[in-house]
């Protein structure tokens, strides 16, 4: 290979890892903790809600990680400091509940509610708390339990988006 060629592919190859750091500035690490309900009962893996708030916080350009089974009595300060071990500078909590109602043999009418914070995994300091809510009222059909939940997740991750700091460039 000559000379040339190769100080090109340096140069190329450098180029990718400057674009990419650039595209990172200003990506938040999150920690994603979720519970759900369904009807009183714990929610089963895989959760919608964790997949609706990854891809929506993803898409806005942060790095989201699931904790993983969540235990109910978790104090947010545990999980805190389970956030900040992994490297992560938030912890965002949420808990999700759904009521059912069966409408048709196989179809149910679904409610949910999720209370969520987003706390820093330095200070342990919550910096914001909301609450959303949806139903597939009127598209029991079209809409059952687990794509309500990626919409609740998208719901979340949208507010969550704009409590996050903003990159400074």
């Amino acid at each position: 290979m000559s000379l040339r060629i190769r100080f090109a592919l340096v140069g190329a190859l450098s180029l990718a890892i400057a674009l990419g750091a650039v595209g990172t500035l200003g990506a938040e690490t999150i920690m994603l903790a979720v519970q759900e309900t369904v009807d009183g009962n714990p929610g089963v893996p895989p959760l919608p809600t964790v997949e609706g708030v990854s891809d929506g916080l993803f898409d806005a350009g942060h790095i989201v990680f699931d904790a993983g089974k969540v235990a109910p009595t978790a104090k947010t300060a545990e999980l805190a400091k389970l956030a900040r071990d992994a490297n992560a500078g938030w912890l965002l909590r949420v808990a999700v509940v759904y009521t059912q109602t069966k409408v048709d043999q196989d179809v149910f009418r679904v409610s949910c509610s999720a209370t969520f914070s987003l706390v820093n995994a330095e200070s342990g300091a919550t910096s914001f708390t909301d609450k959303v809510s949806a139903t597939n009222s009127g598209r029991e059909r079209s809409t059952d339990r687990g794509a309500l939940g990626m919409e609740l997740g998208k719901m979340i991750s949208q507010k969550v988006a704009r409590a996050l700091p903003q990159p400074s460039l």
